[in-house]
């Protein structure tokens, strides 16, 4: 699945106004923060500026994927 439409998907069931990357970035997370952590460090560093990523699980997310195509590695 592209980012783009990943990124679609969270807005089409979070509501149309949620962007997935522009509420990480209100957080403080910039795609080159997470740039050398791993998958789990990242999670870990994500959750820690406060967004709940278990709500994108329950929707059948694939959270890693997600984060690394967030940080640009997939």
């Amino acid at each position: 699945m592209a980012l783009g439409d990943m990124f679609g998907k969270v807005a089409g069931l979070m509501g149309d106004d949620f962007d997935f990357a522009a509420k990480l970035e209100e957080l403080g997370v910039a795609p080159s923060m997470l740039e050398n952590l791993d998958i789990e460090a990242a999670k870990t560093f994500i959750a820690e500026k406060g967004f709940d990523l278990s709500m994108l699980d329950n929707l059948g997310l694939d959270i890693d994927e997600l984060i690394a195509k967030f940080k640009g590695g997939a």
